[in-house]
């Protein structure tokens, strides 16, 4: 590669996950020139001892930091993008979960982007979104207020958003960000701020997208989110806020990149997901009233359906949403149509195997022309789902 790289696991006490994730990545990323650092603050030298011993076995592009002073996650994200523990001078910083690695075939074209010299290199997998019309999708944006609109979401993801050191990441002023900004310890969202705010304050800048899809990337099944029991704290109160830090440049297209985020299916964008929610003592009642006024800018899910799910009436609220989507034909909303059957999986059980086959098939043709064209003919002549054929 021309430029180097530390790809930085961030982990706490996963000595078992590190080791299945170096195990499927250490000689890809050694063979694309790209370093791995295990930042570590876990209780125990489990992980440390771990390394020392691939290290022994000869792995040269492996490194440990220890990171016991980082007082949690956000805070030793925050401390390596000021650059603690590098062992080298990196050209590019990649802070990523330790549960992560990617495929060969992906790992050419990332690097291969990095190598172009951008300031940013995202990797993203636009399966994920929930809403297609937002634009033609391009390869590499230089208005910061641009990308900003339509990968927001994606900063969020401590899995593949590179940053070169000497644009984006040594000009800093961190004290000015801490108090301007509220980045820092405690800070949940250090990732997106920091990289928004930088891009802001830079007269041209590069950003490019390496996309993947979902079989170049491996994620451990040992780890789970530990986020779940202040998911709506986290992912209404403090993302709304976190956004709305931001310099005004962004000010047009903030509440868009907020609801980009929330609407996701793995959030608040999934009727069946605010009954698994409701099952989980995460959603009832009082939470329903703490955001009743602002229920519509953080889901496409009608208030009112909130409110069944809430009360525990599961079936009006589905039933609500399967009449919703099956209008979307009268209408031609195939926008909407595509995201309600998206991400509700009980759509499989209310259509027959055809008719379910169908549908996936034509959704599918549809959001690739929507992402290509920014316009599709698939649903030409079709105002029901009987008319699919």
């Amino acid at each position: 590669m021309k430029y180097s790289v530390a790809c930085c696991l961030l982990t706490h006490n996963h000595p078992d996950i590190v080791k299945e994730i170096l195990d499927r990545c250490l000689d890809i990323y050694s063979d694309h020139g790209v370093d791995i650092c295990i930042y570590d603050d876990s209780g125990d030298c489990s992980t440390k001892e771990l390394i020392a011993d691939y290290i022994s076995d000869g792995a040269l592009n492996l490194y440990y930091v220890d990171i016991c002073n980082a007082i949690n996650g956000d805070h030793k994200l925050y401390l390596l993008l000021q650059g603690y523990g590098l062992p080298k001078e990196y050209d590019y910083i990649w802070p990523c979960k330790d549960r992560i690695c990617f495929g060969a075939s992906y790992m050419d074209r990332l690097c291969a982007s990095i190598d172009e010299g951008h300031d940013v290199v995202i990797g993203y997998n636009e399966n994920t979104r929930w809403d297609v019309g937002v634009k033609v999708l391009q390869n590499i944006y230089t208005d910061p207020v641009e990308f900003y609109r339509l990968y927001a979401a994606a900063s969020t993801d401590w899995e593949c958003l590179i940053r070169r050191r000497e644009t984006m990441l040594a000009p800093i002023e961190w004290e000015k960000y801490e108090k301007k900004y509220g980045v820092g310890a405690e800070c949940n969202f250090n990732q997106s701020i920091t990289l928004f705010v930088r891009l802001s304050e830079m007269n041209a800048c590069s950003i490019k997208i390496c996309r993947y899809l979902y079989d170049e990337r491996f994620i451990s099944r040992n780890d789970k989110s530990s986020w779940g029991n202040i998911m709506f704290q986290l992912w209404i109160d403090k993302w709304v806020s976190a956004n709305y830090s931001l310099p005004s440049i962004y000010d047009r297209y903030k509440a868009e990149a907020i609801k980009a985020e929330t609407n996701l299916t793995a959030l608040f964008g999934s009727v069946e997901n605010f009954i698994h929610y409701k099952e989980a003592g995460l959603f009832d009642i009082e939470v329903f009233k703490r955001y009743r006024d602002i229920w519509e800018y953080i889901t496409e899910i009608p208030p009112e359906y909130l409110l069944m799910i809430a009360n525990g009436d599961y079936s009006t609220a589905i039933n609500a949403t399967i009449n919703d989507f099956e209008k979307c034909f009268l209408i031609h909303d195939f926008r909407k149509a595509w995201w309600i059957v998206t991400s509700n999986s009980f759509f499989k059980t209310v259509y027959n195997e055809r008719t379910y086959g169908l549908l996936v098939m034509y959704f599918n043709k549809y959001r690739n022309d929507m992402m290509q064209y920014g316009i599709s003919s698939v649903f030409d002549g079709v105002n029901s789902i009987q008319d699919l054929r």
